[in-house]
């Protein structure tokens, strides 16, 4: 059974600033309107009951001074053209028994009208009833009547409204008043008003969202440039004098970030090339230890240094190396680490998949790869890797048969400094750094880094599956 996608609301509200203002604008103008026309028909429904009202009592006046005065009524002196169809919508009678009928729909804000004006004018009665009856079909001569007469013929009447009030001798006076419908009149002026409004209000909103939007993307791109270089780039101030200083104070403290970040290359280079010097110095020096054992543990100690140092240097410097993306035949670099694993006796598989060229930075990503590979077969024993491509991205997955890590710990495994192995031992707990240079080479790329637990059918866990998502358009 086929069935009919209804459209979220998701997909129909703008994802843009102006689009959204511009909508709910046009939307509260809307809501405003209509309940302006609803308004407008109440109150025209209103007043055609006073006018209903009004014109009942004074029938109902006239009729009781005449009746008072023993003159009879006045419809009883029309003869034969009391019974036209044309003034039997404004019939007058005095009948023994009251004229409406439970099949009549009630009318008692015409009655409370009425309550209120006919005491006020000496009219006695018992009780008072109005309700509504359908109109008599009216011949078209009396169209054509009402028309030369000035007459009233475009609003034709379809109901009357019967009054009726029980004199004190127990007779009902009664009156029929024809009901004036609501005019389209009033659904063409809104209608029109509306058009009017969104002519008045929209377009100069469409040319000031359209020059908001133009100084917020120029601002947006900026951001996002600074963001992938790192580099001050000024953008010219535009837009209402909010967003020009918004923009002013941006590009002064882009300058000022891009300043200290400057200050610290230099510094980190000068603090690596500090250091680097004297250990080198200091491994040559060790060589002459005679005692084997602790020389080998001096170079050891000296290289754990050494590696950590470029650890940090490297972390320091992602996003400022001015390497630019070149075309990377993804899965042949895996093959080369895997293999490089492989030929130190590490148990690391790479599942078949097909050629996926991405636009990488070489030396980073391997960098990235190496390390959580490398992490996979310290704590795992194994590595096994899959790759697959998505709608615009490729997606890493290396899975190892480690005892995992603790839901609550896992994020905390990408902060500097962090290891698993609780000793300082370099060999065993690595320095700390590996899955935050990861993860920092995945942000440069404009991918992502996750890590969880692989649990069985059971929901033991079974190992730990990095992912390493890359944009491959």
């Amino acid at each position: 059974m086929n069935m009919l996608k209804r459209p979220s609301f998701k997909r129909l509200w703008p994802s843009s600033l102006a689009g959204r203002l511009l909508l709910t604008i046009a939307l509260a103008l809307l809501v405003g309107q209509l309940l302006n026309a609803v308004l407008l028909v109440r109150a025209q429904r209103d007043q055609a009951m006073d006018r209903v009202a009004a014109e009942a009592a004074v029938r109902l006046i006239a009729s009781t001074d005449r009746l008072e005065q023993g003159r009879p009524l006045r419809e009883q002196r029309l003869g034969r053209m009391g019974r036209a169809p044309g003034l039997r919508m404004r019939r007058t009678a005095l009948d023994p028994v009251s004229p409406i009928t439970p099949a009549m729909q009630a009318m008692p804000k015409i009655e409370q009208r009425l309550n209120a004006i006919l005491p006020s004018y000496g009219v006695n009665y018992r009780d008072i009833r109005a309700a509504a009856m359908p109109a008599p079909p009216r011949p078209r001569r009396m169209d054509r009547l009402a028309a030369e007469i000035g007459g009233r013929d475009d609003e034709r009447i379809r109901q009357l409204a019967v009054i009726a009030i029980e004199r004190p001798d127990g007779q009902w006076l009664s009156v029929r008043v024809p009901v004036a419908e609501a005019s389209n009149r009033i659904g063409v002026t809104i209608i029109a008003q509306t058009v009017v409004l969104y002519l008045v209000m929209l377009v100069p909103l469409v040319w000031l969202t359209r020059r908001i939007a133009r100084s917020m993307g120029a601002l947006r791109d900026g951001v996002a440039q600074f963001e992938q270089t790192q580099q001050a780039q000024p953008i010219e101030p535009s837009g209402p004098s909010d967003l020009a200083d918004l923009t002013r104070s941006f590009n002064a403290m882009s300058a000022r970030i891009s300043a200290m970040l400057n200050e610290k290359d230099v510094m980190l280079g000068a603090i690596g090339h500090d250091l680097k010097t004297p250990l080198a110095a200091l491994r040559v020096r060790v060589e002459s230890v005679p005692d084997d054992r602790q020389r080998s543990r001096m170079v050891a100690s000296i290289d754990d240094i050494t590696r950590t140092l470029d650890d940090i240097l490297s972390l320091a410097r992602i996003g400022r190396t001015g390497e630019a993306p070149e075309p990377v035949n993804l899965v042949a670099l895996v093959e080369m680490i895997a293999d490089e694993y492989r030929d130190l006796g590490q148990d690391v598989e790479l599942a078949e998949c097909e050629r996926i060229v991405a636009p990488l930075q070489l030396t980073w990503i391997r960098r990235a790869l190496r390390n959580v590979i490398g992490n996979a077969v310290r704590y795992g024993s194994r590595a096994r890797i899959s790759i697959a491509r998505q709608t615009s991205s490729v997606a890493i997955t290396i899975d190892d048969d480690g005892p995992g890590i603790a839901d609550d710990q896992i994020e905390r495994m990408f902060e500097p400094f962090t290891r698993l192995e609780a000793s300082r031992n370099m060999a065993t707990g690595g320095t700390g750094l590996g899955l935050t240079l990861a993860r920092a080479v995945a942000h440069q790329h404009g991918g992502s880094l996750t890590v969880q637990n692989r649990r069985g059918p059971g929901g033991a866990i079974e190992g730990l599956r990095a992912v390493l998502t890359l944009p491959v358009g």
